[in-house]
């Protein structure tokens, strides 16, 4: 007899079966949009969150630097740059934008003003902002699913496996963009795929919509522009049912987007002095490791790279793998929506690192666009096992339950981490900085302009008592260290600065194992 034809016998065995499934799928759902909001303001507001609060202050680095290499300032001094105030306007945020963060499109910024506006501008409420953008998405997510399998238990479950996964909830918790515009990537795909099964025109108007104000959100949103040309291309037949109403949707989306390309070339000497680093140098072999790490990343993140996780991460590759595979069979089907971004990631991305010798692949942000489709993809593999034998659904149960078992792993470990612990040791955290300024008040902190961001000093005025002095050393406005101060901690300092003090001063190498922390005491 087919497995579809049951008898009512079987069907009353199965049905309980089914529901304790979508049960516990639910349940899980549900863990993982709690998640969005566990700790969410434990772990330090670190560098680029404060660029954030940066933006919503409507004023720029180079005021900040240009007040503190004046004259020796406190810590309350910083105020001003990381919150919203009566001189914040649209204005303000876009000529903040434009000079400190070009590559970020306005509307997240903009979402945070309001937001913060009437809560206040705290690293808790700008991390709230994004846990309820990253809330929305899950039922985006089960839409998309459903339009990509056609099946509403392949799409609960895709929705689980995205609502625990370690980087959405990152994303969920972390003050930036990333969260609003994978709300908004997935949402556009959702609704090309189904204004492309139903023809109807409210779904088309959706489309241009979701993709303009994607644009305006999230510029890696031209690479699911890319994608979703390429995948039309691939799977649709030519005609003007189909063509007519695309094209007319991807050129109002790119018109409606001019004003912000014109923005973007104003700036283009800010734009490329705020992504100079992304060029730094990478080798074949190491470029092609973090390739290889990119599949499991939908699944496991942070401090998993021990030797012992070796193996299970990379199952995890393995698996995913074999799922984007399976995905491609028969050839031209729906799941072609996320190949296209798999393509055009790969294409964009990593084929520019080869020929340039560049590092944009390499970092993690940027991946979110091919990490995301894996993630919808690897419901292929455990469709294909279900629908085979016996054996092949115990398999497949035993896939599932390992890597929910390696999200919530991820997950817990992320969540009870007081610094982002995906930040490499040797980056500058101002949590173990703040600690000893705030055990010392009399203390002196002491940084140069050359060897910092000045956002740093924004970080750390989230969690260090207000009244701490700063000597901000700069080439072109010399300050001079007060005579009577006893004690100063030098944040990043140089080998110069470190000697012209060491005749006054005994000066430990590191504070903590933090080679950038250096203490001074004043000499007997």
């Amino acid at each position: 007899m087919s497995q579809n034809v049951l008898s009512p016998k079987n069907a009353s065995q199965k049905k309980p079966i089914e529901l304790l499934a979508v049960a516990i799928l639910l349940l899980l759902i549900g863990t993982g949009a709690f998640m969005r909001f566990e700790k969410l303001d434990d772990k330090e507001f670190w560098h680029d969150e404060s660029f954030t609060a940066l933006v919503l202050s409507g004023r720029t680095t180079s005021e900040m630097k240009s007040e503190l290499s004046a004259k020796p300032c406190q810590i309350s001094d910083l105020t001003k740059y990381r919150t919203i105030n009566d001189s914040t306007s649209a204005g303000s945020i876009l000529h903040s934008l434009g000079e400190d963060e070009p590559g970020h499109a306005p509307l997240f910024y903009f979402i945070e003003w309001a937001f913060c506006s009437v809560l206040g501008t705290t690293p808790l409420t700008m991390r709230l902002t994004c846990a309820l953008i990253s809330l929305l998405t899950l039922p985006v997510f089960y839409w998309l699913a459903l339009e990509t399998y056609q099946s509403k238990q392949i799409a609960l479950l895709t929705t689980a496996f995205a609502s625990l996964s370690p980087l959405l909830i990152y994303y969920a918790q972390e003050a930036r963009d990333y969260s609003l515009g994978v709300l908004l990537m997935t949402l556009s795909s959702a609704l090309l795929l189904a204004g492309l099964r139903t023809g109807k025109k409210a779904m088309w108007i959706g489309y241009t919509a979701a993709l303009a104000i994607g644009l305006y959100s999230w510029l890696f949103t031209t690479i699911i522009v890319a994608a979703h040309i390429l995948y039309v291309a691939i799977t649709q037949p030519r005609g003007k049912t189909v063509w007519l109403p695309f094209a007319i949707s991807i050129a109002v989306a790119c018109l409606t987007f001019t004003p912000w390309l014109i923005f973007l070339s104003a700036h283009s000497n800010d734009f490329k002095r705020a992504y100079d680093w992304v060029q730094a140098p990478i080798t074949k072999s190491e470029l092609l490791s973090v390739w290889l790490a990119i599949p499991y990343k939908a699944f496991a993140l942070f401090g998993f790279k021990t030797a012992k996780l070796s193996t299970p991460l990379l199952l995890v590759t393995m698996l995913q793998t074999a799922a984007v595979a399976l995905a491609a069979i028969p050839f031209r089907n729906t799941k072609y929506i996320h190949i296209a971004v798999i393509v055009t990631w790969l294409v964009v991305f990593a084929g520019q690192d080869v020929l340039t010798e560049g590092a944009r692949s390499a970092v993690f942000r940027y991946q979110t666009a091919i990490i995301v489709s894996i993630l919808f993809l690897f419901s292929a593999l455990i469709e294909f096992l279900w629908k085979k034998t016996r054996l092949l659904k115990v398999l497949a149960l035993l896939v599932v339950t390992f890597t929910f078992g390696i999200e919530l792993l991820s997950d817990n470990y992320m969540l009870n981490c007081k610094i982002w612990p995906d930040k490499a040791i040797n980056l500058r955290f101002t949590l173990p900085v703040a600690e000893h300024l705030n055990k010392e008040p009399s203390a002196v902190l002491v940084v140069e302009e050359q060897t910092i961001n000045a956002t740093e000093l924004l970080d750390l005025s989230f969690q260090t008592h207000p009244d701490c002095p700063i000597i901000f050393l700069s080439a072109d406005k010399p300050q001079t260290i007060p005579a009577h101060s006893e004690i100063l901690y030098l944040l990043n300092p140089s080998e110069r600065l470190t000697t012209e003090l060491s005749s006054k001063y005994e000066i430990s190498d590191s504070v903590d194992k933090f080679p950038y922390l250096k203490r001074a005491q004043k000499q007997q």
